[in-house]
């Protein structure tokens, strides 16, 4: 049995246990994330990323949103605008930036909602992998990759 399965079946059962982490010290397993992107224009990512399926989740009066979508939560913070962060562009561009991957059951309907919206997403391709993805940068230009399939592939 698996540590994972072993504490499963704790909660399950109504008990707790301490997760013992690889080096055997005890911590509590994760219970969520939240992905944040410095942005320059909180409103122009909200609506791109509303094409997306996000929703605003939170907001306060910096500017700063939290959107949610099902289980994913994507945080916007905005940067200063005196601050030159186009200069460092290219951090955000494969293989030494970010890429930021979404999964979907809709990625022709995505796909065409971006085109519809002024976005230039790549064609819709089939990778090595066997997922059909496409590619689109966000408003700061941030890579994001839209595929089908999972985002922890399942055994066949």
């Amino acid at each position: 049995m698996t540590r994972s399965t072993s504490r499963a079946l704790l909660v399950v059962a109504g008990l707790t246990a301490p997760w013992t982490g690889a080096a055997g010290e005890t911590a509590a397993p994760l219970i969520g994330s939240k992905f944040e992107i410095f942005v320059h224009d909180a409103e122009a990512s909200t609506r791109f990323y509303d094409l997306l399926g996000f929703e605003v989740a939170h907001r306060n009066e910096s500017g700063y949103r939290t959107l949610r979508s099902d289980s994913i939560v994507l945080a916007l913070s905005p940067v200063p605008s005196w601050l030159p962060v186009h200069w460092l562009g290219f951090l955000r561009l494969p293989p030494l930036g970010t890429e930021i991957v979404f999964y979907t059951e809709e990625l022709d309907v995505l796909r065409a909602t971006l085109a519809a919206s002024g976005y230039d997403p790549s064609a819709i391709v089939r990778q090595p992998w066997h997922d059909r993805d496409f590619r689109v940068r966000d408003p700061d230009g941030y890579y994001v990759r839209i595929s089908e399939g999972r985002a922890v592939p399942t055994a066949e």
